[in-house]
């Protein structure tokens, strides 16, 4: 922020020795209205005229655009949400199907002892002939 003071600062000063080094006067016409300024004063603020009417082009685009933005995040905002229901509904299916088909216990606790040592036994003797 205090980059654009500087500038406006700066720009000030000068326009204020432009307005000064040129201060013969000049007729301004427009439509019926007539004026008499200092050349330089009347450049200053032809050129503050347009900085403002340029800065409110800007303002209205600015605010164009973040409209634009907010509709793009409301928009992504209820998809989120249709997405999230989509997965609750998706994870308590799945934990009905396990519970249906008993699918919810640990396979180690349906094993027998006797075919653990088997398997036990099998996995030994294949790291002995590695």
């Amino acid at each position: 922020m205090r980059s654009y003071a500087l500038a406006i600062a700066v720009a000030m000063l000068v326009s204020a020795l432009y307005a000064f080094q040129n201060s013969q006067e000049v007729l301004v016409k427009f439509f019926s209205w007539e004026r008499t300024l200092p050349q330089g004063v009347w450049e200053v603020l032809i050129f503050a005229a347009g900085g403002v009417l340029m800065w409110l082009v800007s303002l209205f685009a600015l605010m164009e655009s973040r409209a634009k933005l907010v509709k793009q995040l409301k928009e992504k905002d209820k998809r989120i949400k249709e997405l999230e229901t989509e997965k609750e509904s998706l994870i308590r299916a799945i934990g009905e199907t396990k519970k249906t088909y008993g699918l919810g216990e640990e396979p180690s606790s349906k094993v027998d002892p006797a075919a653990k040592d088997e398997t036990q036994q099998v996995e030994n003797e294949i790291k002995k002939e590695e």
